[in-house]
């Protein structure tokens, strides 16, 4: 089982780090064999270099971020609800997202699943 403090600072390391574009932060939270399936239904993406590709995306785009509850720990897993903007001015974009974290005996992310889709986005302003 995962800690509530464990799981709780991954989620707010997580949020922190996109919004800080700190890449090393964000892929320091998963293990070297992770999945991350953003949102659920597309391609996976698996092992650190594929995450890097596709967290630098992110870190590149999200201009704000914050939590939305406390977070929800079961077991190994955790869900947390949380809001991401991307963009600035007049295009950028809110998307609300619900991601599940489930961790190893190590405190590593071995498996993201962001729960995310078009009706849970909309214009920042």
């Amino acid at each position: 089982m995962i800690s509530t403090d464990v799981a709780r600072s991954a989620c707010e390391t997580y949020v922190n780090s996109l919004v800080a574009s700190d890449l090393e932060a964000v892929l320091a939270l998963f293990d070297d064999e992770a999945t991350v399936e953003d949102p659920v239904g597309t391609d996976i993406k698996a092992g650190k270099e594929a995450l890097r590709e596709f967290y630098q995306i992110a870190c590149n785009s999200v201009t704000a971020a914050r939590m939305l509850g406390e977070p929800r720990v079961a077991g190994d897993e955790v869900a947390f609800p949380f809001e991401i903007t991307i963009g600035m001015g007049e295009k950028a974009m809110k998307i609300e997202i619900i991601d599940v974290f489930r961790f190893n005996e190590a405190g590593k992310v071995v498996q993201m699943r962001a729960f995310w889709g078009k009706d849970n986005m909309g214009p920042a302003a």
